[in-house]
């Protein structure tokens, strides 16, 4: 029992109490002081060792992949991990707090997405390290001088061990995209970090698509058995629905990456000895090439009349077995000029034997132009047998290139054009295994035509039926507006054509003649004979479609066309205006097309809100066009959001995208009405 001697005054019991409350106070924020303290050094050191890893990388990359020293990269990748794991941990219980620090100048909004930054970094990080460990032996066999023959074999071996590791990586770069797809205000960052961006978004598209891709390489080189792919090089100078005239054939073997060989030939010598040893064995072409054209077979170097790539690559095999019953097809591989000045652009200067000429990225696509035409001292017979020769000599060069000197070989340049080249479709595969099928359909690169119910589409398809190249001189733009105030959408399409080649007094006709070995040149000048269709979503409506007038006395068949087009199902998924028009040498014509777009074109969420998507199908082998989509919205429609290459112009309820078509594109808005 406590005595009253014991006791203290009230005041002197309250003084004792706060006395003890600030020392406690003292004494947390002395510790709170060191946590913070601890925590910013540490965060502090990261920092700098991560700012001195950037400036040691910079060096290390400076020479490109044969100066990389395999060990200091090693060093260096499992080192800034670290870094960021120790930023990514010692700033976790601050996270939280950023939401509220909008507000503090200059760094705001980059502390608003602070949550979201670090996460790309932790997971990009354990990508880069996941990729790093999985690839690190491809270096060693890059700047390997002592290997006997081709190292591609020792690279697609690596390539297939690495995929457990590749497919990690492929994990982890999913939560960079999901971070990054957080991150909604880059346009308040500073400028420095804004351009930091503009260059990651840029490359992020080609790292998501490139580590799914880069695991089933093994099995297009032929890592579990050879492969062999028939190769179609088609001239975009003169267009086709896949990408241009099919000039050359020829076919890959690969055994591991090993290339056990690689063949072209002309494609039309290939269909004439073929005709001329089965002929029962090949069908009637398309109506529209015995009609404009006059043919009658269908062979090799029209099996791409269709746009579904997959669909003419099956017709482009069961073709070259005809005249190759005994050789195996595992695939096509379709490239145009441009594709070869990509490619070209990646491995340096490719020096062609047997001649001056030394291909470069920028002289690619004159060079074959160039090698057409005649050679002093050839006769005109002796020409039309070797115009196409070139081909051969050019891929036997890069062959060796290739095998003999892969370091080299730009690997950021050629990732990137690889890239480019199949969303563009300068490059086309289609695959019999199953996996890469599966790949190149989840990316879209399969070239495959289809439309899902519930959307707009168009594809403007040219077919050059002249017989000439003078798709070189022809600048092609096109107006498409939809109104989507009605029930049923009204299209309304208006293609424009430009020859911008030299006047002539000389007439148009549907054909060149080859029997006093015309220069290139002389194939491009001529008026342009084009087979025109325009692919819509099934079940439009044609309304009315221009009227051409082409002369019996200048096409190849000497039948007159007077007709304004039709509407015919070709693809069961879609309705096709097709018409034919001929455009003479530096003249303009413009060609329309207007109908009714099903009901289902529009999409409505709820009672208020319709969602309207168009999918643009570039057509391959063409330069970038310039594109005008116009929407008019319904009256007292009120657009709530949009995407698109560009953004819209606005203007009451007409919206306009204009663009350069450069790859597929999707345009989207909604609105409430």
């Amino acid at each position: 029992m406590t005595t009253k001697a014991n006791k203290l005054p009230a005041t002197e019991s309250t003084l004792f109490t706060w006395a003890r409350v600030r020392i406690g106070l003292l004494v947390g924020l002395a510790l709170l002081i060191l946590w913070l303290g601890v925590k910013g050094w540490r965060i502090g050191r990261a920092v700098q060792s991560l700012l001195a890893q950037q400036a040691a990388a910079e060096t290390l990359m400076a020479e490109g992949i044969s100066g990389i020293d395999p060990t200091q990269a090693d060093q260096m990748v499992h080192t800034i991990r670290q870094d960021v794991v120790t930023l990514r941990d010692e700033t976790a219980v601050f996270m939280p707090l950023t939401r509220y620090l909008g507000w503090l100048p200059k760094v705001g909004p980059l502390t608003i997405a602070a949550p979201h930054l670090m996460e790309m970094a932790d997971a990009g990080t354990e990508t880069a390290v996941h990729a790093y460990e999985g690839l690190k032996p491809a270096l060693s066999v890059m700047q390997s001088d002592t290997n006997s023959g081709s190292p591609l074999p020792q690279l697609v071996n690596v390539l297939a061990e690495a995929r457990p590791k590749l497919a990690l990586a492929q994990q982890s770069f999913q939560r960079v995209v999901t971070a990054r797809q957080q991150i909604n205000n880059v346009d308040q960052f500073p400028e420095r970090v804004q351009t930091a961006f503009v260059m990651f978004d840029e490359w992020l598209p080609l790292a998501q698509d490139g580590l799914v891709m880069v695991q089933v390489l093994p099995n297009i080189l032929g890592h579990e058995a050879p492969r062999s792919y028939l190769l179609l090089a088609q001239n975009e100078d003169e267009i086709r629905a896949t990408g241009g005239f099919i000039s050359g054939v020829g076919l890959l073997t690969l055994d591991n990456g090993d290339i056990l060989s690689l063949d072209f030939q002309d494609a039309s010598t290939f269909d004439l000895e073929s005709l001329a040893a089965n002929s029962a064995a090949y069908d009637y072409p398309p109506q529209p090439l015995q009609d404009l054209m006059g043919a009658d077979y269908l062979l090799l170097r029209d099996a791409n009349y269709w746009p579904d790539f997959p669909f003419t690559a099956q017709k482009a095999i069961e073709l070259y077995q005809i005249g190759q019953p005994d050789i195996p097809i595992d695939g096509v591989i379709a490239i145009d000029q441009q594709f070869i000045a990509m490619l070209v652009e990646a491995t340096g200067p490719i020096p062609v034997a047997g001649s001056d000429t030394v291909i470069t990225g920028a002289n690619a696509v004159q060079s074959f132009r160039d090698a057409f035409n005649i050679k002093e001292g050839q006769t005109n017979a002796e020409w039309f047998q070797n115009r196409k020769a070139f081909l051969s000599t050019f891929s036997a060069a890069i062959r060796q290139k290739i095998e003999t000197d892969p370091a080299a070989l730009d690997m950021v340049t050629l990732a990137r054009n690889m890239f480019a080249a199949l969303n563009e479709r300068h490059l086309q595969l289609y695959m019999h295994d199953p996996e890469v099928t599966a790949v190149l359909t989840e990316l879209d690169w399969d070239g495959r035509l289809e439309n899902p119910v519930g959307q707009d589409f168009l594809l403007v398809l040219d077919t050059n039926m002249g017989f000439n190249k003078t798709n070189l001189h022809i600048d092609r733009t096109f107006v498409y507006e939809v109104d989507l105030s009605t029930s049923h959408p009204q299209a309304h399409l208006s293609i424009k054509y430009h020859h911008n080649g030299p006047e002539s007094e000389d007439p148009c006709f549907q054909h060149v003649y080859y029997n006093d070995a015309p220069t290139y040149q002389e194939v491009a000048d001529q008026c342009y004979f084009n087979y025109l269709r325009v692919y819509s979503p099934q079940n439009s409506e044609l309304q009315w479609m221009t009227e051409h007038n082409i002369p019996g006395e200048v096409t190849i068949t000497g039948n007159s066309w007077e007709r304004s087009g039709q509407a015919q199902i070709e693809f069961a998924d879609f309705t096709t205006f097709t018409n034919f028009l001929m455009v003479p040498r530096n003249e303009t014509l413009t060609t329309e097309i207007a109908y009714s777009l099903p009901e289902t074109a529009v999409q409505r969420q709820d009672d208020n809100q319709q969602t309207y998507q168009l999918w643009l199908r570039k057509q391959a082998g063409m330069e970038p066009e310039s594109v005008s989509v116009t929407l008019i919205l319904p009256e007292g429609a009120v657009l709530l959001e949009s995407q698109a290459p560009q953004d819209p112009i606005v203007n009451g309820r007409t919206v306009t995208f204009t663009f350069d078509l450069l790859e597929d594109s999707l345009i989207s808005l909604t609105f409430e009405s």
